[in-house]
């Protein structure tokens, strides 16, 4: 009789733990935080231009107008030395929104030897990050090799590229002094073309423009000659259509964030790969 109470108060004590248990609750709690980046971006604009920010110095055109604005400490141009005439950031740009129609179009359908018609490109980075900037100018190599550039009287070769962006530190120097750096005969979509390049020492801060136009004109030797166009015409860097003549000179910008780089010599090597 013992033995069998004993079963019958295990049975009770086992019921009465599962209702314990069934009847058990947990604290518990759930955080979580949302974190917004904002994703930076390398954007750039090259414009073109007639103005030289020096004014008409060397643009071969002595209808360029001379800039009305006199530099002031408060200009934020590095390069300019007080005293010197020049033309504002958005002198230039509000020029370069009528380069192509008001200016170009005129000047540079009837190209004619002796004259310069002015060709200033400069870069606005438009993005968000500063960056590393690099420009190319790009003239077919049969022109260039006869004619196109300026000889002023006396036969003294002016410089199409504008010394000031080298001389005054804004671009790196090529391996000749005075000069850009230079590839000839360089293929592209079929054609030969001479290369400039201009490679700028700092980096542009996100917003700002190039201070220093790498180009001033393109114009035809005064001396050539009839027979130096057609030399031109044969090997395809003037093209003719009808009546007219075309002598496409390329101009490419190249751009890449500064961060993350020691120079702009590294920077432009990871680009290239």
């Amino acid at each position: 009789m013992k033995k069998k109470l004993t079963v019958i108060f295990l049975c009770v004590a086992l019921a009465a733990i599962a209702i314990v248990g069934a009847s058990l609750a947990y604290f518990t709690d759930t955080k979580s935080a949302t974190n917004t980046f904002t994703v930076g971006n390398v954007k750039i604009d090259l414009i073109e231009s007639q103005f030289h920010r020096e004014g008409n110095d060397n643009s071969g055109d002595t209808t360029i107008p001379d800039p009305t604005h006199k530099v002031t400490a408060d200009d934020g141009m590095k390069y300019v030395a007080t005293g010197h005439t020049m033309f504002t950031d958005d002198e230039i740009k509000k020029d370069a929104e009528t380069y192509a129609t008001n200016y170009l179009a005129v000047k540079g359908k009837n190209m004619v030897p002796g004259r310069g018609v002015a060709k200033c490109p400069y870069v606005v980075n438009t993005g968000a990050n500063d960056a590393y900037i690099r420009i190319r100018v790009m003239i077919p190599s049969a022109a260039n090799n006869d004619f196109v550039r300026n000889v002023k009287d006396g036969g003294v070769i002016t410089n199409q590229w504008c010394s000031s962006c080298m001389g005054t530190g804004e671009f790196q120097k090529g391996a000749t002094a005075g000069w850009p750096d230079v590839k000839r005969g360089v293929e592209k979509d079929g054609m030969k073309y001479d290369v400039y390049t201009f490679t700028r020492t700092e980096p542009l801060a996100a917003g700002d423009m190039t201070e220093w136009n790498v180009w001033n004109f393109i114009g035809i030797d005064k001396t050539a000659t009839s027979a130096d166009v057609q030399k031109a015409i044969d090997a395809g860097a003037i093209t003719v259509t009808g009546d007219t003549m075309t002598l496409n000179v390329l101009v490419e910008a190249d751009a890449i964030q500064s961060e993350g780089f020691a120079n702009a010599t590294a920077a432009w090597a990871a680009f290239d790969k």
